[in-house]
């Protein structure tokens, strides 16, 4: 992650901004349950895991991020939780569960960090039980071009289409998904007689 992103990322602008608007609008497209076993993949400081946390009492979640520095940011911020949290340094192209492990995977402005963004869907399925949802929320290539680019560079450039077919090919199903020129709102389940 680039100095400029984990500056935003850290501010308490990034964590207003995020719990105020970006969860509520995740929120509004996404049934999600009252009770699971969660991994949230890339949760930076842990504004967003912070604030499901205090929404779903009945929820149990795995925090990750690639990046040490904000996985100990995320810990110390979602340590009030206890046993209900745990935050841990992870790949998302290699995740480091069992199969089956977690009713949901929450992703939220991360799969453009990620490389491997197709092994990271197929990780996501592996990771969820049978009739387990992956909630995916991104941005796609217009809003990092020109300046913001140079500042902010992608790691992964794709399409929805791109990303359905990674979503189909990773054996998901009953894909809703919401979108417009610069984002995407995903949940997808894995079949329940995988």
């Amino acid at each position: 992650m680039h100095a400029v992103e984990k500056m935003v990322l850290r501010s308490p602008a990034w964590g207003a901004f995020s719990r105020r608007a970006v969860l509520p609008w995740t929120l509004r497209f996404a049934d999600l349950p009252g009770r699971a076993e969660v991994l949230e993949v890339g949760s930076g400081a842990g504004f967003g895991a912070e604030a499901l946390l205090e929404r779903f009492p009945g929820w149990r979640l795995v925090a990750t991020d690639h990046d040490p520095e904000m996985v100990e940011l995320a810990r110390a911020r979602l340590e009030r939780f206890g046993e209900r949290a745990r935050v841990e340094r992870a790949d998302a192209a290699a995740l480091p569960y069992p199969e089956r492990s977690f009713d949901l995977v929450i992703s939220i402005l991360v799969w453009h960090h990620v490389e491997a963004w197709e092994e990271a869907t197929a990780e996501a399925a592996r990771v969820l039980r049978p009739g387990g949802r992956l909630l995916l929320v991104d941005v796609v290539l217009p809003p990092f071009a020109g300046p913001l680019a140079r500042r902010c560079p992608l790691h992964a450039t794709y399409t929805l289409p791109d990303l359905r077919a990674a979503l189909a090919g990773a054996g998901f199903a009953r894909m809703r998904e919401a979108g417009g020129l610069f984002w995407y709102r995903v949940l997808a389940e894995v079949p329940e007689g995988r």
